[in-house]
């Protein structure tokens, strides 16, 4: 099986710290549209919150491209707990 290389060459990029990618703005956009998301305050908090979001969508992609060359039997879909890591137990902010 190569999908095992695949995920190897994969995974350092879903972990780099990158400035958000701007190709993903209509998109992230559109994910705070659909889920009502407003980040009163800062800029910081905005930009903290579509790089959690932007991480999230690169695992859920990288899960369903696994998925499709049978690696796993579900798929991922982003959905209103996009902008939130794995911990949180209810909390709104960024860690």
């Amino acid at each position: 099986m190569w999908w095992p290389t695949l995920l190897a060459l994969l995974a350092p990029m879903a972990g780099a710290q990158l400035p958000p990618e701007r190709e993903l703005d209509t998109q992230w956009d559109l994910w705070k549209k659909t889920y009502g998301k407003q980040y009163n305050g800062a800029q910081a908090d905005e930009a903290a919150r579509r790089q959690i979001w932007e991480k999230n969508l690169k695992y859920i992609n990288t899960h369903n491209l696994e998925h499709a060359l049978g690696a796993h039997s579900f798929e991922l879909a982003m959905n209103h707990l996009g902008d939130m890591v794995r911990g949180w137990g209810g909390r709104k902010g960024p860690a």
